[in-house]
């Protein structure tokens, strides 16, 4: 298996690093988002920016503020749209990202009571920017709930598979998948399908999802473990499982994300890990490995590659993708927390990996 890494950026000043890194494929170019992170406090999120690539992704343009998706303040708080996922919608041929919303108080300090919300952007190309926020419209009964980090699917018709997790009375995350219209402007909810929930710790969220040889795949985070559902049509999922290795034990990974990508015709998970020599590294949030998914929702051991490196600092706010040509390919920041993460070399770089043969 060939990987190429590179870093399209790096440098750090000690006091803000980049975060949420992923980036899409569109016609003549590929376009990456991520954001500032204030590295004293817990989640301390300000607005994403952007940087373009026009030969493949060998040359970037420098990370530039997105005015449409800058933080918006008024007297009481504060209002970031976080965990930004972009990708390309097919049917309309625009860029959309989507995420979830952090809020801070009048202190710049997280509420106690945090209430989340899905929110998304389309990018003008002529403009050369995306658009101010919008939200998507839930029901009334939905009251807390993020598209976080989630990896979308478009169908056929156009029609977006958005996954969420909503916060039941319990505390926990339950996961959901919406179907959503999109007109190349505004995304409309159409319905959702079952809830999955998990009764340990703060449940099953973060999720992703992904459409491969006739089924449709979600994986999801939890505090203690990683879980995947299968689906028919992409709203209805079954029973959960543990994520686990072709000779039936439990992969290691929890705490953190994972997502999908293909390699040529083969399905891939990208995930993080315990057992890889890293205890030094926050929830043993690096290196990223990728494995292949056989035909029983297993990882295949021996197919386990790195495709990020770990240098100390944190890759878990990650992104996977598969190239118009084939190649899987994942895009990370070093997340420079805990303060002091860095004299293990890492400089908040972010790592673009292709994959393929």
């Amino acid at each position: 298996m060939n990987i190429n890494t590179t870093a399209i950026r790096s440098g750090y000043d000690g006091k803000k690093c980049f975060v949420h890194a992923r980036f899409c494929e569109a016609p003549g170019f590929l376009i990456a988002t991520a954001q500032h992170l204030d590295v004293t406090g817990c989640d301390m999120f300000d607005g994403i920016y952007s940087s373009k690539s026009y030969d493949g992704g060998k040359a970037w343009t420098e990370f530039a503020p997105e005015p449409g998706l800058a933080a918006i303040h008024n007297k009481e708080y504060t209002v970031v749209g976080c965990d930004g996922t972009p990708m390309y919608h097919k049917k309309t041929g625009k860029v959309i990202i989507t995420g979830s919303m952090a809020e801070y108080d009048k202190n710049g300090k997280r509420p106690a009571v945090r209430v989340r919300s899905t929110w998304y952007s389309v990018y003008d190309e002529e403009k050369g920017c995306f658009s101010k926020i919008k939200f998507i419209k839930m029901p009334e009964t939905v009251t807390d709930s993020g598209n976080g980090c989630g990896q979308s699917w478009e169908l056929p018709s156009g029609e977006l598979l958005i996954p969420i997790y909503m916060k039941k009375s319990s505390g926990r995350y339950s996961s959901v998948v919406m179907r959503c219209s999109f007109d190349g402007e505004n995304i409309e909810l159409v319905e959702m399908g079952n809830e999955l929930a998990l009764d340990i710790a703060r449940g099953a969220y973060e999720p992703s999802i992904f459409y491969h040889k006739g089924t449709y795949y979600l994986t999801m985070r939890n505090d203690e473990c990683a879980l995947w559902s299968k689906s028919s049509d992409g709203l209805n999922y079954k029973e959960m499982h543990f994520w686990s290795w072709d000779d039936g034990s439990i992969l290691q990974s929890y705490n953190t994300q994972q997502h999908f990508m293909t390699v040529g015709d083969e399905l891939y998970l990208v995930y993080t890990r315990r057992g890889a020599n890293n205890d030094h590294v926050f929830r043993h949030r690096a290196p990223l490995f990728a494995a292949k998914v056989n035909e029983k929702t297993q990882l295949v051991r021996d197919s386990e590659i790195i495709v990020a490196p770990e240098r100390g600092a944190r890759l878990g706010n990650f992104c996977a993708y598969t190239m118009n040509d084939g190649r899987g390919a994942v895009m990370a920041a070093e997340w420079m927390q805990p303060i002091g993460c860095e004299k293990y070399g890492s400089d908040n770089s972010i790592f673009l990996s292709f994959i393929g043969k």
